[in-house]
């Protein structure tokens, strides 16, 4: 079947520009738990390991383009993603607990983020370039906010089907649909060993000869979002 030449579908569009900043209507799309994993240095100083958590929002009025005609195809949305530290929404200073409220200002799900797919929200996105190759521009989250709720009732639903990854209850159906760079770098997480998860990847439940993991649609030029060498402080 991989081989298999007359099976092989064509994506028939391009690498999309990136964004112009500025603000757009979103849902949230994916949370994906990513495990206790190291953190890059801060500042020259070390951090210690985090539990981080990656999101995925899906825009509502933003398209890839078909790349012979140049028309937007309604079927593919953009998406951006983030990752960050899972904090308690007692930690008002941290990103997790922002992105949180501005998703659930009232507080509807209780700090669950799981329950959150398919939330609007209002995403701002900025430029920067590749610090490694300036030619290379990365698309940031820069801000998340609320949407209006006269806004909300009349925002399109999502397009692609919502997923959550809960490494401490893991849904292998979901784990092996991720991109295999994806379940790799879960796979590196801190507690994996002797884990749930890692007993379930050797045995490969719920894995069939057909998973063939994609490339989920978000227009950055590397696997994740963003700046390549970030200094952002979570707080």
């Amino acid at each position: 079947m991989a081989l298999n030449a007359s099976k092989v579908k064509n994506n028939n569009f391009d690498r999309p520009e990136p964004l112009e900043p500025g603000t757009y209507p979103v849902r949230l799309v994916q949370v994906i738990s990513l495990g206790v994993q190291k953190q890059r240095p801060y500042q020259g100083q070390e951090k210690p390991p985090a539990n981080m958590i990656r999101v995925t929002y899906e825009f509502l009025d933003e398209f890839m383009k078909d790349k012979e005609t140049g028309e937007e195809l309604e079927d593919k949305p953009r998406w951006i993603s983030e990752d960050f530290p899972l904090h308690s929404l007692d930690s008002d200073k941290a990103k997790s607990t922002k992105r949180y409220l501005a998703i659930d200002p009232l507080q509807e799900q209780k700090g669950d983020w799981a329950n959150l797919v398919g939330y609007p929200a209002m995403l701002t996105v900025s430029n920067s370039p590749s610090k490694k190759d300036p030619n290379i521009i990365y698309e940031n989250v820069a801000q998340v906010s609320s949407m209006r709720a006269k806004e909300a009732k009349s925002a399109p639903e999502l397009v692609n089907p919502p997923k959550v990854f809960d490494v401490d209850e893991p849904d292998m159906t979901i784990f092996w649909s991720l991109p295999t760079w994806l379940q790799e770098k879960i796979q590196e997480n801190l507690e994996y060993e002797g884990s749930a998860l890692e007993k379930l990847v050797e045995k490969g439940v719920g894995k069939s000869e057909e998973d063939t993991p994609k490339k989920d649609n978000t227009p950055s030029t590397d696997e994740d979002s963003g700046s390549d060498e970030s200094d952002d402080e979570d707080w």
